[in-house]
């Protein structure tokens, strides 16, 4: 009953979405219209919820877990995604695999090649400290999946309530504190419902909730800052074999930053958009 009650406040409070064309990368189908980012989204939420919460770790089993969900296919030449295989997870795990399994859906209802082998292979999650590769990014502590995203050229972030839609992704802290003595939780935005909001990620067990994937309610108070960030350009994911290490984010792992030195790290990207 509790999962078949997450997966309808999922497919109510996100656009409506289309199912999910099967692969085909060599020619284009007019059969199905491509589908905007925010369906690809549900979609790949959905499907990591269909299995179950899968319980909520943070260490190697579940890095190891993200890695594997994620096989690469030598004939297409891109990776194939395993939802059932992404469990154990922890917050970005949770809301990396959805982006993956996402921007996978979202090439392949084109019918096109528009992420090339190359990229696909920088984007798959690898046992790397923070800071190294598109995962290293998303997983870091601070604004890392912000900054993945900036870097990418493949959407804007901001800290405006008032502008965030369901599935932008949000990282929220805590505590004041960015980097190694901060507190927070990535998560992809569900609803805002004023005083609260509901949300979405791999999640610690409470109130009688499983570990997991799942659905949380908390109020806007609980949370000491927020950093949204809305992907626009999924096409711009191709740039991610060009993508620099950031020691700076290797470097939060081990010592804290300030707001200010974030968005300039952010090149203006907490502009509102």
């Amino acid at each position: 009953m509790l999962r078949t009650l997450l997966l309808l406040l999922l497919a109510l409070a996100l656009l409506p979405a289309a199912a999910a064309p099967q692969l085909k990368v060599r020619r284009h189908s007019s059969a199905r219209a491509p589908l905007p980012w925010s369906h690809a989204l549900q979609g790949a939420m959905v499907e990591l919820q269909r299995h179950g919460a899968g319980g909520y770790s943070t260490d190697d089993t579940a890095k190891q877990a993200l890695k594997n969900a994620f096989r690469w296919d030598e004939v297409r030449r891109r990776p194939r995604f395993d939802a059932r295989t992404a469990r154990p997870s922890f917050c970005s795990a949770a809301v990396y695999a959805a982006v993956l399994s996402a921007l996978l859906r979202w090439e392949e209802s084109r019918g096109q090649r528009l992420i090339s082998p190359e990229a696909w292979q920088a984007l798959l999650p690898q046992l790397v400290p923070d800071g190294v590769g598109a995962w290293g990014y998303a997983n870091a502590n601070g604004p890392g999946y912000a900054l993945l995203i900036a870097r990418l050229g493949a959407g804007v972030s901001f800290t405006d309530w008032a502008q965030a839609r369901p599935g932008d992704v949000a990282k929220l802290w805590w505590n004041d504190a960015i980097g190694a003595g901060e507190r927070g939780h990535l998560v992809v935005l569900v609803q805002d419902e004023g005083e609260q909001f509901r949300f979405w990620s791999a999640n610690m067990a409470r109130d009688g909730q499983n570990a997991g994937y799942g659905i949380r309610r908390l109020p806007k108070s609980a949370v000491r800052r927020v950093l949204f960030t809305r992907i626009t350009q999924p096409a711009a994911f191709n740039n991610a074999a060009r993508l620099p290490n950031e020691p700076w984010l290797t470097e939060l792992m081990s010592s804290d930053t300030d707001w200010p030195t974030c968005c300039a790290m952010l090149r203006l990207q907490t502009r509102r958009n």
